[in-house]
């Protein structure tokens, strides 16, 4: 443990847990800012303890979500800044795993705080970008599969996209509301470098919440769209169904009638009277029908 508290950087999900009291004591770190770090519901903030000076950023980062409820979601990722050390951790391994196949990580330099922080930063707000446009791709395919033959799995994968875009707007808002923050230059010290560095965080983050937006507005419309089609469908087969029974239940009704044991028009000849009243109960089947094929009863649009 000694020879990983030595480093510039600790990163919580590389090692095994540390001793919060130790890390407390030896950084100076207050101890709920540790807790802070390792609790996965945890909101993107930040805060500043006066007494040590100790900041902590809570951001929320993109992870693909392993359940059927979405494709993805999002969790909090936490810097720990002090004058001696950066202390990073991810309340979930999903996003360990993310974090480790990012090139960009292996290249920051944590002597440059401000620098390191924000380009960390920089490369979770392209992770939102990248996912956002995988969830527009697959927008896109479900619905040519609508528009052929729709299936209730088409319906279930859409919702699960516009849940991750739901959880993807609420994370991003959250951290635009910590960028501006950094912005006012009262947490991180801000140099020319930086604050070119912090207008690209604001840009990508800002592209991320709009094509959020725009995505989940798109997929609103055609989920409305599509329960519409399904609705007219549905009263088409049911009208169309129901002009049918009508039309059947005709010779049933006269059958029924000359079934009773009762006097009855055309009972007295019966040589002919059953091809009569079969003509007649055709008569007005075809009649009905006639009426409903201008009425457009049968058109299955």
């Amino acid at each position: 443990m000694s020879e990983n508290l030595t480093r510039e950087w600790i990163n919580f999900s590389d090692q095994m847990p540390f001793d919060k009291n130790y890390l407390s004591k030896s950084f100076n770190i207050p101890e709920e800012f540790l807790s802070y770090a390792t609790d996965k519901d945890e909101s993107a903030r930040i805060e500043m303890d006066d007494e040590t000076k100790s900041l902590l950023i809570i951001f929320d980062i993109p992870f693909e979500d392993q359940t059927d409820v979405a494709y993805y979601s999002s969790g909090p990722m936490s810097f720990i800044v002090t004058k001696e050390v950066i202390i990073t951790n991810v309340a979930d391994k999903k996003m360990a795993t993310i974090l480790k196949n990012s090139k960009l990580v292996n290249h920051l330099n944590p002597k440059y705080k401000t620098s390191f922080v924000l380009h960390f930063m920089l490369a979770i707000a392209k992770l939102y970008v990248d996912r956002i446009r995988i969830l527009n791709r697959k927008r896109i395919l479900i619905e040519q599969a609508l528009g052929k033959t729709p299936k209730n799995e088409d319906l279930i994968n859409l919702m699960k996209i516009e849940r991750s875009l739901i959880y993807f707007i609420m994370s991003l808002k959250s951290n635009s509301l910590v960028i501006n923050k950094i912005k006012s230059g009262k947490y991180l010290k801000l140099y020319d470098e930086e604050k070119e560095l912090l207008d690209d965080l604001m840009i990508e983050v800002d592209q991320a919440f709009d094509m959020s937006n725009i995505s989940n507005k798109i997929l609103n419309e055609m989920t409305d769209s599509y329960d519409s089609i399904i609705n007219n469908n549905t009263n088409s087969v049911m009208k169309f169904l129901t002009s049918y029974s009508i039309i059947l239940t005709i010779p049933t009704i006269i059958f029924s009638f000359y079934g009773m044991n009762v006097p009855l028009p055309l009972t007295n000849l019966p040589k002919v009277s059953w091809e009569i009243i079969c003509l007649l109960a055709l008569l007005l089947s075809v009649l009905l029908t006639l009426f409903f094929v201008k009425k457009d009863y049968f058109s299955k649009r």
